[in-house]
């Protein structure tokens, strides 16, 4: 009977209050890791990620650019499924964190998208891994990444909720919420692959024009297009996690 695969640890959510992990491990230097040794690790295979994708970055390396013997390694994450579940973790909630608030706060509901996609372009381009290249590592092993996915599905119910509004204001053409939530997410990752290996353009700029091609194309009268960027600036959004 095949071994049953080991389920990514989750990590901590921001604010959450969680057990803390076990310290005290060597480093390679041969001193003592102080605090949560776990941030380290997830920096340093960030890096990796990007720099040699996923496939060419093995344990061994990330432990070296953790400054981590890789017994120590293997301490925190069994396998390197676990490292990229954790990524993606902290990468899920920014996106959630600015959508629920969007939702949550003032201003009409074309603003609230336009600002949601901007910021989640920004977001997408600042990330050091590939986050396409992470969806089908996910999409091999979906009980693994069960919590990944689950997170992704509130995302997309969040914007497809953003759309339903939109269309019932009178702002939004009749369209599929659902089909559209994903053509809006797939549009904002899709950024990434260009952003990554082209010319390194300002993050801010390509967000705005990412927004104005998607809400654009939903409005009713495409002349409300301006009074709507100039709403989505003034949306005031909470502070909230960061990708690190």
């Amino acid at each position: 009977m095949p071994e049953k695969k080991a389920r990514p640890r989750r990590p901590a959510r921001p604010g959450a209050t969680a057990a803390p992990r076990r310290t005290g491990r060597p480093r390679s230097t041969g001193q003592t890791v102080e605090g949560d040794a776990v941030d380290g690790i997830l920096a340093a295979a960030s890096t990796l990620f990007g720099q040699h994708g996923v496939d060419g970055t093995t344990m061994s390396r990330i432990a070296t650019e953790a400054g981590l013997r890789q017994p120590s390694l293997y301490y925190y994450f069994r396998r390197k499924e676990e490292l990229i579940a954790a990524l993606v973790a902290r990468a899920n909630v920014v996106p959630l964190h600015l959508a629920r608030a969007l939702l949550a706060g003032e201003g009409s509901t074309a603003a609230q998208l336009h600002r949601f996609v901007h910021e989640d372009v920004v977001a997408l381009c600042r990330l050091p891994f590939d986050i396409n290249e992470v969806h089908r590592i996910a999409a091999r092993d979906p009980e693994g990444f069960a919590e990944y996915w689950s997170e992704r599905n509130q995302l997309q119910r969040l914007i497809a909720r953003m759309v339903r509004s939109g269309c019932r204001e009178g702002a939004f053409r009749p369209v599929d919420a659902h089909l559209t939530a994903l053509t809006v997410l797939g549009t904002d990752e899709g950024v990434q692959n260009w952003f990554r290996v082209g010319p390194r353009l300002r993050t801010d700029p390509i967000g705005l024009a990412v927004a104005d091609l998607v809400v654009g194309g939903l409005l009713i009268r495409a002349d409300d297009l301006a009074d709507v960027r100039k709403e989505s600036a003034t949306l005031v959004v909470p502070a909230g996690p960061d990708f690190r």
